[in-house]
This record gives structure tokens, C-alpha cells and sequence, in this order.
């Protein structure tokens, strides 16, 4: 961000990337040291894509839980691909293989299950 007299402080896309990146770095850093609030924040993450079943934010979600866990490394190892591949996946706007996914799901701790919708 360059800031000259005349002109005001605005933050660019790129910018924007690395606050987000920051943000979760940070996060993941606090949740890595706090296991209650992990579990809390895993269960939020559900409870949010119930809500409003919005995959890219819970993949955007675990991205940060990865982190917190340390398991990227391992993700890549179980799905068979690169590090960077995950950190591809797991971001907003990138299509996931329903393999990688519920590879992923369950390399986290969290257990895959269908139910009838009733309309």
C-alpha cells in the first residue's frame, strides 16, 4: 500500500491477498494452541455449511483448520498430490474432486454422511 500526500491509503487485490493469507496464518497459529477452540471452530464450520451450504467458505474453512493441524503435508500425501495442489483446492473458486474432498473431510476428523432431504 503507497500512500503520497495527494492521494488516499486504498488496499489493492493483492493487498487484499495477503491480509487474507495474514489473517490466515494467524488464526490457524491461535487455533494450534487452543484444541477446545479448534474443535469449536471444526464444529462451526459444519454448522455454517448447514446453514447456508456455501462450499467455497467451508473449503476455505478446513484450509485454515489444515494449517492449525498441521496437516497439509499429510492431505497431499492421502489425495496423491502436490502441497501447493491442496492449498489450490481448498481455496475459494477451485473445483475439488468429491475423492479429494472426502479424503480430505476425513483426514481432518470429520466423519461423510448422506440424508434424504425432506421437502
Amino acid at each position: 500500500m503507497k500512500k503520497t500526500e495527494q492521494q488516499s491509503e486504498e488496499i489493492t487485490p493483492e493487498d487484499a491477498r495477503i491480509l487474507k493469507e495474514d489473517f490466515f496464518e494467524h488464526y490457524a497459529n491461535r487455533l494450534k494452541k487452543d484444541p477446545e477452540e479448534l474443535a469449536g471452530y471444526k464444529k462451526y464450520l459444519i454448522d455454517q455449511y448447514n446453514k447456508d451450504e456455501d462450499l467455497a467458505l467451508f473449503l476455505e474453512g478446513l484450509k485454515i483448520v489444515a494449517k492449525a493441524e498441521r496437516k497439509i503435508q499429510v492431505l497431499a500425501k492421502a489425495a496423491k498430490v502436490e502441497r501447493t495442489s491442496v492449498y489450490r483446492m481448498l481455496s475459494k473458486g477451485n473445483n475439488i474432486s468429491f475423492n479429494s474432498f472426502v479424503t480430505f473431510i476425513k483426514t481432518l476428523g470429520y466423519k461423510v454422511s448422506f440424508s434424504l432431504a425432506h421437502k
